[in-house]
């Protein structure tokens, strides 16, 4: 039996990525009767409803203080096998061997996209505990890369495993799910789909741009939107409002973004960079085409080969990506179905196990 802590920190922002990483793993790590989890939760109550988890709860406001005022502690105190900091920032003292997951670099690839206090941080301290980290977990090669080369970090102690798509998402009713989705926003079809928070490194001025030259054609086809207001998030909106053709929801609820996926013509993934991009799988485990960046990253590593890969950020060559999209549609939903059904959770978690054992083995062999 492994004594496994986890860092939690993550499941006070809300539902989202790495949260839903952390809290599908934790679960398959817990289910298989290996480990002896103890997770540390910056919250006022137990985050996740995991049968045979320990939750130790601590609300502080601000990850840094909680990690160095709860954690640090805590891990002194206990002394567990292993430390898994699965949103990789650690404590400035750990003291027991320790894994991280990276999930993407962008703080450091893109600086003029993220704020200051997270570029230093990956900077300095993040940049630390992966270099005193006993093993690495990048969700991508790509990101892997992106660890070797501007961490310096060997890669012998660089491990790759992928995230992976929930169960929920699956092919469905797309009559049913437009008509839910008409209903809850009054979106009707054609619209293409773009998932995630509003900030730059996304690239949705060019999704903006081609529903702007969609509308000026004369074409009924929409943009939609669904995702939280991020870093620099006003330009994009701004420009969004005033082409008369996108639709802006917020944040939706897992069971909302179901419905959207399944009644979208294709989802739109424009980012710059991802470190693995999830939104494109999960669009096609709904049977609904992607349409992608090129030279964009995990995301074209992962998804590239079963959607269509836009390598101008041009409105004209994203509208010919989304008419492909419509034209190919019945080719790309196999090709999408069948990549999508190679990620899933329990996978995931067994490798995590895997590298999480040797960390805690090659503490006992010292």
């Amino acid at each position: 039996m492994i004594r496994l802590a986890v860092d939690a920190n993550c499941l006070a922002w809300g539902w989202g990525g790495i949260p839903k990483y952390v809290a599908r793993v934790t679960a398959e790590l817990a289910r298989s009767g290996d480990y002896d989890i103890t997770l540390l939760t910056n919250s006022r109550g137990a985050a996740l409803g995991i049968d045979g988890v320990t939750h130790v709860e601590r609300r502080l406001r601000g990850g840094t203080l909680w990690r160095n005022a709860v954690v640090a502690p805590w891990l002194r105190r206990h002394r567990p096998d292993v430390f898994w900091a699965p949103e990789t920032v650690a404590p400035l003292w750990v003291g027991v061997p320790m894994v991280i997951t990276v999930h993407d670099l962008a703080a450091l690839t893109m600086p003029d996209v993220k704020p200051m206090r997270l570029r230093v941080s990956y900077r300095v301290s993040v940049r630390r505990a992966a270099t005193e980290a006993a093993r690495v977990i990048a969700v991508s090669a790509s990101t892997a890369r992106d660890v070797e080369r501007l961490w310096h970090v060997p890669p012998d102690r660089v491990r790759v495993i992928p995230d992976a798509v929930d169960d929920r998402f699956t092919v469905g009713d797309r009559a049913g799910a437009l008509a839910r989705v008409v209903e809850r926003w009054g979106v009707s079809a054609p619209f293409g789909l773009c998932v995630g928070s509003i900030e730059p490194r996304k690239g949705l001025d060019v999704a903006v741009q081609a529903a702007g030259l969609a509308r000026a054609a004369g074409s009924p086809w929409q943009l939609v939107i669904a995702g939280d207001r991020g870093h620099r998030a006003d330009d994009v909106i701004a420009t969004a409002a005033a082409t008369g053709a996108c639709r802006l929801l917020g944040r939706v609820t897992d069971d909302e973004l179901v419905d959207l996926y399944r009644a979208a013509d294709a989802v739109l993934v424009p980012s710059w960079y991802e470190g693995f991009g999830m939104t494109a799988l999960e669009a096609m485990a709904c049977g609904t085409p992607a349409v992608i960046a090129a030279a964009s990253g995990g995301l074209e590593e992962v998804s590239g080969p079963a959607a269509v890969v836009v390598a101008e950020r041009t409105a004209e060559a994203w509208w010919a990506g989304i008419r492909a999209a419509s034209d190919r549609r019945a080719e790309l939903v196999t090709r999408g179905l069948e990549l999508a059904g190679r990620y899933r959770w329990p996978a995931v978690a067994a490798e995590t196990g895997e590298v999480l054992a040797e960390a805690a083995d090659r503490s006992r062999s010292r």
